[in-house]
């Protein structure tokens, strides 16, 4: 019997490659997105996915779309949380909108979503969430400080989850991509202000770019429907190895800082 995953942001970028790979593996595919009229065309030459509205947004057109799914598929075995976009700037630059709608679709939408998706999950006893962050979760990066923020939160609400549903039979995946040559710079939006004093922050930004490698983004969304439903997939899924070595590299920082001022944290005991 086919397994159904239902895939957010299923328009560009992941969640678009990721309808391709979860439907090629022989999975009812409910690719979701806030205008369907954008949809791949090559979805409709594929038998076992259905297209449907889903803004993160919106609870109602959340439940409605869940339903929607549910009804045509009997169920949801998979939940893959690809939707949400880039807040550029510095963050003295940000309005207050902007940091609110920033955190409102990559944030509390992606937790909308799971919060209609898990009675399913929880009734049959199994499931797996895939939460799409990224390796920014761990690096903040001048000038996308706000846009990693968000991916820190997602970081931090997926490992806690992972604890609350994994005694209830549900899988829970966080899956750390680093840059691909997508729409993301193109959907990304620019500040509210723009400060001169931050050109060098923008120009770090800019050398770090162009330095960085890029992951393949279709052998990357093929490794995600790979572990989706196996018997004991990874909590933490690094795509891309060059963010994996830039982790690396943060994390040794990290600890090489704690351990200069440990004599001055000691002293707080």
């Amino acid at each position: 019997m086919r397994k159904t995953v239902l895939i957010t942001g299923a328009s560009t970028g992941m969640g678009e490659a990721a309808t391709f790979e979860y439907a090629a593996r022989d999975w009812n595919v409910v690719a979701t997105m806030r205008d369907t009229t954008k949809a791949n065309p090559a979805f409709t030459e594929l038998g076992n996915v259905l297209v449907t509205r889903l803004d993160v947004t919106d609870i109602a057109g959340i439940e409605r779309a869940v339903k929607e799914a549910v009804d045509h598929f009997g169920a949801i075995d998979a939940l893959v949380n690809a939707a949400g976009y880039g807040q550029l700037g510095a963050v003295e630059e940000i309005s207050p909108h902007q940091l609110r709608d920033q955190f409102e679709t990559n944030v509390v939408g992606l937790v909308q979503v799971i919060q209609a998706v898990l009675p399913h999950m929880r009734e049959r006893g199994s499931g797996h969430i895939l939460n799409i962050g990224s390796m920014g979760g761990h690096v903040s990066l001048p000038t996308m400080a706000v846009y990693c923020a968000s991916k820190s939160a997602v970081q931090n609400l997926t490992e806690g989850l992972a604890k609350e549903v994994g005694p209830l039979g549900i899988h829970v995946t966080l899956v750390e991509p680093a840059g691909y040559d997508t729409s993301f710079a193109t959907n990304s939006k620019l500040p509210a202000t723009s400060i001169p004093a931050y050109a060098s922050a923008y120009a770090a930004m800019a050398e770090f770019s162009d330095e960085s490698a890029r992951g393949d983004l279709v052998k990357s969304m093929a490794a995600v429907a790979d572990i989706t439903g196996v018997d004991e997939p990874p909590l933490h899924l690094a795509v891309a190895t060059y963010g994996l070595t830039m982790v690396r590299g943060r994390f040794a920082e990290l600890m090489d800082e704690y351990a200069r001022w440990e004599q001055v944290t000691a002293g707080t005991d």
